[in-house]
């Protein structure tokens, strides 16, 4: 259980091992596979609650409901933390492409453009060498050249 920003929330992880599964078409599709994991989260804020249910799979074979519990939690804060930066440095959300593949293709080279000045070894703030790059196409050349792809 966390209680932060105002709300309470409840995590419930429960796993199943992959030779329980009936449907061995599953274990084809995904060789290696050895649990499953589901997990339930419940938030309430007061006023209101909300429930979401996610499903992940695994070749780990550890018993621990915790352990995928953990796994879980991180691996939606560095998908925030993703979404953040791509905020700040690009404003994402601002963005009013929608038309086709717009917004994906937008997505995917902000993501690639992230990488490259995340790389870049400077001590200034990712959005400020976003913009130190928009001035100096030395700044950039070396951005660039320096990426590891």
């Amino acid at each position: 259980m966390d209680a932060d920003h105002g709300r309470i929330e409840t995590r419930d992880c429960r796993i199943l091992n992959a030779d329980a599964i009936e449907d061995k078409d599953v274990l084809v599709r995904w060789p290696g596979l050895k649990t499953l994991i589901e997990v339930t989260s419940r938030v309430d804020n007061g006023n209101r609650s909300a429930t979401a249910v996610r499903r992940y799979i695994s070749d780990e074979d550890y018993p621990k409901a915790a352990y995928f519990n953990m796994l879980a939690r991180g691996h939606w804060s560095i998908e925030n933390q993703l979404h953040w930066n791509l905020d700040v440095t690009f404003l994402e959300d601002a963005c009013r492409a929608r038309k086709g593949y717009a917004a994906l293709n937008l997505s995917t080279i902000r993501k690639l453009a992230m990488q490259i000045i995340k790389e870049h070894v400077d001590k200034s703030s990712l959005k400020k060498r976003r913009f130190k790059a928009s001035l100096s196409n030395d700044y950039l050349t070396d951005m660039l050249l320096n990426a590891k792809f």
